[in-house]
Parts: structure tokens; sequence; C-alpha cells
């Protein structure tokens, strides 16, 4: 039996964060159910304009049902209202105060279920200075300081992190609620903020917060601001990507055994007692230096080669695989991270399998995404306990489709 089995979430969400944080949910067994306005999520939107993309939306959406609703009419908040009272969690991401105006707030559905718990993905949070603002990624990583003004690039994030972060931390968040209520027997609300998820993922400006006046002591003894030390354009000997035939790998030898083994393997033992290199401090003083020395040894050998000489070293090393080397890799597949699901229309996706592992449960992959409105009368008559005219009814007045 899966973890979760037997709970009933309610999806209104759009785009990333709250479809990755009730996946989540989903494939630890609860049933979830996604609500999508009449026009569909604006992400299966946008992938419906591009032949054979609607495929992605089963990374995300797999697991669950689908029922489209249109929520701004009252009949629609009716259904909307139903399905709340049958729910143990709802989770939504629209922009602050859209469902409250009519009337599907956490203080709205409380009164329905009592034990409900409401969980809210939003830019920047439910309180605070205007919480209403509009965000996607790119605004929650910008403003978490992931991004920060002094960086000579105008480049796109290489990826969703806040989205998919958030939603990480909504659905664990979701979960602690949930130990709460089976102690207590109390629901409650959830403020996830997607700018607080990055800033508390933001290790180079709480270190520079909490160093605070220290922060000009250490910048004297580096010779530069701590934050600087290891920034992309500026790499570090003792932790960083080095070149090698074929691409780059990344190596860390971060302690003294580890230093004296990475210089012994490169053909530069005196690296070791060298005093530009003996330590961290005076390797950050000299890193061009010593990464070019580092270096020499690394082009000369491919990625592979690297790799195995410095394992058997017990040195840290990976290779920095492309999007094609890494959806091949031998652990993910061992690890069962590599899953495919059929999808009616599409034949079999390629979708990630599930990262945590019990001893004792497993998560499954037992459905594809939803098709816009796929189970929505199932859901009404099933579920709900609409009579089949009364969904036809609301069928006819587009209230679902």
């Amino acid at each position: 039996m899966q973890i979760l089995a037997g709970l009933k979430v309610i999806d209104v969400t759009q785009f990333i964060s709250g479809s990755r944080c009730t996946q989540l949910l989903a494939d630890m067994g609860a049933e979830v159910v996604k609500v999508e306005p009449p026009e569909g999520d604006t992400l299966r939107i946008n992938f419906q304009l591009m032949p054979g993309a609607e495929r992605c939306y089963s990374v995300l959406n797999r697991n669950k049902y689908g029922i489209a609703v249109n929520w701004q009419e009252k009949e629609g908040q009716e259904v909307m209202r139903r399905l709340a009272a049958q729910a143990d969690i709802f989770v939504q991401n629209l922009i602050p105060g859209a469902l409250e105006r009519n009337g599907l707030g956490y203080d709205d559905l409380k009164k329905l279920k009592q034990d409900i718990i409401y969980t809210q993905i939003s830019g920047f949070g439910a309180t605070g200075v205007n919480p209403e603002r509009a965000a996607f990624d790119i605004i929650a990583q910008a403003t978490g300081g992931q991004f920060w003004n002094d960086q000579d690039t105008y480049l796109m994030p290489a990826n969703y992190w806040g989205d998919l972060m958030a939603g990480a931390y909504a659905a664990n968040a979701t979960l602690l609620a949930l130990i709460h209520r089976m102690k207590t027997g109390h629901g409650q609300y959830i403020d996830l903020s997607m700018q607080d998820v990055m800033y508390f993922n933001n290790y180079r400006a709480m270190m520079d917060k909490a160093l605070g006046e220290a922060a000009k002591d250490i910048e004297k003894k580096l010779g530069r601001k701590p934050e600087e030390v290891m920034n992309s354009s500026d790499r570090m000997p003792f932790y960083g990507f080095f070149k090698s035939k074929d691409g780059k790998v990344a190596i860390v030898s971060i302690t003294a055994r580890q230093w004296k083994t990475i210089s012994d393997v490169v053909g530069r033992p005196e690296m070791v007692t060298d005093p530009k290199f003996n330590n961290i401090i005076s390797q950050i003083h000299n890193h061009k230096e010593a990464v070019a020395l580092i270096e020499e040894w690394t082009s000369l050998h491919t990625s592979q080669e690297i790799i195995k000489i410095l394992e058997d070293k017990k040195i840290p090393c990976g290779i920095a695989y492309t999007n094609e080397q890494v959806n091949r890799d031998d652990n993910l597949k061992a690890r069962g991270m590599f899953q495919k699901v059929n999808h009616q229309q599409f034949g079999d996706i390629d979708i990630p399998g599930f990262p945590y592992k019990f001893s004792e449960t497993k998560a499954s992959i037992r459905l594809p995404a939803p098709a816009l409105g796929e189970h929505s009368r199932f859901i009404l008559e099933r579920w709900l306990g609409y009579l089949p005219q009364d969904v036809n009814r609301l069928y006819k007045s587009r209230i679902i489709i």
C-alpha cells in the first residue's frame, strides 16, 4: 500500500510549481484531481502550440485525474466547493486573491471541511509587501538573489529552480501539516512564497548576512569578497570544472588528503609544499596558476578516463553531462529514474522516476497526464454524486468540459 493511498487532493494550479507539488503527492499514492479552467492550464495551452510537445505535460501531471471547471461562474464554484468538501488537501498557486474573491479561499473551504489542509504557493507570499504581485520562476530567482545585479550577463536561468523547488517545499510542508492533523485533528493554511524558498537556498547571501562586519576582514585575507571565491567566471583549483579532451569534469580536492592526491595524479607533487598552493587561502590567491597546472593533465584525457583514475583514488568527481548524456546515465537507470507511461494519444512517454526510495513502500507511475477534462464526468458522478442529467446540463452550459 502506498503511503498516501486514500488521501484526496484538489490541484488548482497552473504551470510548474503547483504541478510539481501535487505530482509528488500523486506519486506517493494520493488521489489527485487536476482542476483546469475550460481553456486548460496555460502550460498545456503552450505545449499544444508545438506539435508533440504536450507529451511533456505528463512529466509533472502524471498520476492525476483531470476535470475542467469554470469556477468563475456560480455553478462552477459549487462544483469546487463540493470537491473541497471531499478533499483532505487543496493546493493552488494562482495570484493571491483570485480564488478568495470567488469564495474559494481557505476561510471559505474550512467551513465545508474543518480539517482541510490548504496549500497556497505564490511569488511573494500572502503577507508582506504587495502580496498580489504576479511572479514566475525567473522573478523568484531574481528577487531571491540567485541572479545578482553585478553579474555581467543577461543569460536566463539554466533551470526552473524557483518553480521546482517551491513545488517540492510545498509538498514537504503539506506532509508536515498532514502529520500535525494526525496528531491534533486540525487542518491548516500553508503560505509558501517562491521568493522565500529561493532566499532560503541562497547560500552565498545567507553567509554574507551571517558574517556581518567580519566579511571585511575575510575580504582582506582572501583578496576578494567571500562570495566571489567560487563564482562562475573565476575557477578555483580545489572545487570546480576542468577541461577534458571531450568536455569537462567536476573535481573536488578540498581536504589536505584530496589536495595531495590530485597533485600526485596530475604529476605536480610539489603543489603540496609550494607556499603558493599548500592551503586553501594560498590557492585562492593563485587560483589561475593552480587551475592551469591541473588542466594541463585533464585536457590530455577523456572525461571517462579522468573519472576512472580519480574515483580509484577516492577523489570526488563527475562528468558534466549534457542532456543527452544524463538521459543515458547508468546509475540513474539502475535507480529507476527512467520510467515510461503509456498515453492513449501519444503512446509511450519517457518520464522521470520518483526520487525517494523507501524500504517499505514504493511510489508508482499509474497514469499519464489527463487530457483536458478527461475525468470530469467520472469525478462529478462518482465522487460528488451528481446525477447524469445534471452533468449533461453542466456540459451544455460549459460550466465543465
